[in-house]
């Protein structure tokens, strides 16, 4: 994604931002959270790469883990940090993590990657892979598909977010070019666990340094 592109999804978060925390909050990935956590160390550090509003800070925190969470939109890391005081958030771009190598045991890209440009993707990856420790984990989750788009829908209030789809093939050699080993990577469909929504298919992968 283009920096235009970036700033104009961005400005979607900053005006939506109080009622996208609300709704988001039922579409959490419940399945994939237990999962990840039962992958790291207790008392683990997590990143989470795309926070939001801080719904899975929230998550990881009641479980008992150190959390930094980054996001670019101003508005979202206020409501995150009015909820999580105790968290540290701070405004960051993936695409310029600043963060020292090994500084995190796993590092949670929820619904986030897939917001920057193709060309970005694998450049990002590997910086992801640098700041993991050891047999850390990574977690993405990204709309599976074709092509690239701009996206209206309930949850942005009908504004346009930008999405770049992914195949399971494509995801699969990008986290191996990181670096990473694959230990499980699938697709679910939303209206399998929430009803409606029946197009979007999610592609989650959980890959270990």
């Amino acid at each position: 994604m283009n920096n235009d592109q970036v700033k104009k999804t961005i400005d979607v978060y900053n005006m939506i931002a109080s009622s996208y925390a609300q709704k988001v909050e039922e579409y959490a990935p419940e399945q994939e959270r237990n999962k990840f956590i039962s992958l790291i160390p207790k008392n683990a550090k997590i990143l989470d790469a795309g926070c939001g509003s801080g719904r899975d800070c929230d998550y990881f925190v009641k479980h008992g883990f150190e959390v930094v969470g980054i996001d670019l939109s101003d508005k979202l890391l206020e409501i995150a940090k009015h909820r999580l005081p105790q968290v540290t958030f701070l405004k960051q771009d993936l695409r310029r993590l600043d963060f020292p190598d090994e500084s995190f045991d796993g590092i949670w890209a929820c619904a986030t990657l897939h917001h920057l440009a193709r060309s970005d993707m694998l450049t990002v990856l590997k910086k992801i892979f640098t700041l993991l420790k050891p047999n850390g984990i990574l977690f993405v989750l990204v709309k599976e598909g074709v092509g690239e788009e701009d996206v209206k829908e309930s949850l942005s209030s009908g504004l346009p977010r930008y999405y770049v789809y992914y195949s399971f093939d494509e995801l699969k050699k990008l986290l191996e070019d990181a670096g990473f080993s694959n230990l499980d990577i699938y697709t679910w469909r939303e209206e399998e666990r929430r009803g409606g929504r029946s197009n979007l298919v999610w592609l989650t992968s959980f890959s270990k340094k």
